[in-house]
């Protein structure tokens, strides 16, 4: 009796993993639907607005609207990641097990960015943008333990997650930034400028303890550079204008790109020093005679 009742709890379970690949097929799909809303020909969501909480005039930290482009490759990636997952060989991998419900809470969180931003609504972007780098956080630390298995599946599960974080982080700085700038608010006398400077430092240098925890994280570290530069561009040539601002971030990016490049660098070498040093001790090198 006990076999038997074992089978029927298996046949009565929920199949989990199938609901899993569903949510996120169905996600993907309704992102790629409207992904192109950013980029559209007669002016993108974020400007649509001049109140825009995003725009690029909206504050002293808020980055070009070519910025946010970078949904773009997320969404190609979570379609790429909709046909991955269901795979013979992945439908029962642990892994995506794990990543698949990560990618869908990244999923969720961005339909509701994209709420928030529609709706011209900075204390609904606050809390979103809170989620998404929580989101992130929790998928760099599940990356740092459970690497991926192939160049293809970093691509398709990991990317999407690094640069979605990455969006949280800009997205974060510019609503406190348009919210503290809408209520003329002036922390400590400091003035708009300083504060600034100080949330690109907070930004680099986090962004840049997160690259160290692994091989570099060039993915994230590569659209922060690109949400940096866009800001940089932005106070350099647009308006409102900050020379300051604009190299601070400049300086920022710079920064975040060598030093993910040089964990990466490092993490590299110190492997392939292991690897030679294990193909030394199981193939040694034959005794050379010695010629007097």
């Amino acid at each position: 009796m006990e076999p038997e009742s074992r089978l029927l709890r298996a046949e009565n379970r929920l199949p989990v993993g199938l609901i899993r690949r569903v949510a996120v097929s169905l996600a993907a799909a309704a992102a790629a639907a409207t992904a192109l809303v950013l980029v559209r020909s007669d002016g993108s969501l974020i400007e649509r607005s001049p109140d825009s909480v995003l725009g690029s005039a909206a504050s002293h930290l808020a980055p070009a609207a070519e910025a946010w482009w970078m949904w773009l490759p997320v969404t190609a990636s979570w379609l790429g990641y909709a046909l991955y997952q269901w795979l013979p060989r992945q439908r029962e991998n642990p892994r995506q097990e794990r990543f698949g419900w990560l990618i869908l809470a990244s999923q969720i969180v961005a339909f509701a960015w994209l709420l928030a931003v529609s709706e011209v609504n900075a204390g609904l972007l606050l809390p979103v943008a809170a989620a998404q780098i929580a989101v992130g956080l929790v998928a760099v630390h599940s990356m740092n333990i459970h690497p991926p298995s192939s160049v293809v599946e970093g691509i398709l599960a990991d990317a999407p997650l690094r640069v979605s974080l990455a969006a949280g982080v800009l997205s974060l700085v510019a609503a406190l930034a348009f919210t503290l700038t809408r209520a003329e608010a002036d922390l400590a006398g400091w003035g708009a400028t300083v504060w600034a400077l100080v949330s690109l430092i907070t930004v680099m240098v986090g962004i840049t303890v997160i690259c160290m925890t692994d091989r570099g994280h060039l993915s994230l570290a590569l659209a922060i550079v690109w949400g940096l530069s866009c800001i940089a561009f932005e106070r350099l040539t647009g308006s409102p204008d900050s020379m300051s601002i604009g190299v601070g971030a400049a300086v920022a990016a710079f920064l975040v790109l060598v030093s993910a490049g040089s964990r990466r660098h490092q993490v590299d070498h110190e492997r392939r020093r292991s690897e030679r040093q294990t193909e030394g001790r199981f193939h040694p090198e034959p005794i050379r005679p010695v010629v007097l």
